[in-house]
């Protein structure tokens, strides 16, 4: 008995098959990001430029989920300019969980911005920016991204970080010299529809 595959949508089509019995089909893939761009799920965070003249490393950015699925941090952007201090060893870095710090209670709020746009959807996150007289503590001793960047440069990189409900990141900069120097820095995230 012969058995025929039709579209379940009631439109009455059928699949081909040939005389070697294959079933033939057309996909279309796309990565987990950017079906979330397609949904409207799917954002960038920046700092935009601030102005660094300290020699310490100093907290930039903070970023903590609020959101019940997972938030994944897709990709790492840096741009710094202005440099007067002639050197291109400034060192980046992104630690998992601080737990105090001024830029936790008193950083500038930075507005997490839909990828899609005419998007309403909206993310559940703080995020801060922070810089010059900023402190952050408690963090993990080790970075999970370190990264060079030049006193007059632009990066970026993907890095695929996941952040559970009430997890969170600190982005640092050490100068190594470069001071004063402008800086900024974000990240491409996104909600994660991937069940556990």
């Amino acid at each position: 008995m012969a058995t025929t595959i039709e579209d379940g949508t009631g439109s009455g089509f059928s699949v081909k098959v040939d005389g070697e019995n294959r079933l033939f089909s057309r996909s279309i893939t796309e990565s987990e990001f950017e079906y979330s761009v397609r949904k409207g799920s799917s954002f960038n965070v920046n700092t935009e430029f601030l102005t660094i003249t300290g020699s310490s490393e100093t907290p930039i950015m903070y970023l903590k989920s609020n959101e019940d699925k997972d938030i994944i941090l897709a990709a790492w952007f840096i741009g710094t300019d202005n440099s007067s201090g002639g050197t291109r060893s400034g060192l980046m870095r992104v630690y998992f969980n601080p737990t105090a710090g001024s830029i936790i209670s008193s950083g500038t709020d930075v507005t997490p911005v839909n990828r899609q746009g005419g998007s309403s959807n909206t993310l559940d996150l703080d995020v801060k920016s922070g810089g010059d007289g900023f402190t952050a503590t408690g963090y993990d001793s080790t970075p999970v991204l370190y990264q060079t960047q030049g006193a007059s440069a632009r990066a970026f990189g993907n890095v695929q970080l996941s952040l559970k409900k009430g997890s969170s990141v600190v982005v640092t900069y050490l100068p190594n010299g470069a001071q004063p120097v402008e800086i900024y820095t974000g990240f491409q995230l996104y909600i994660s529809e991937v069940e556990d």
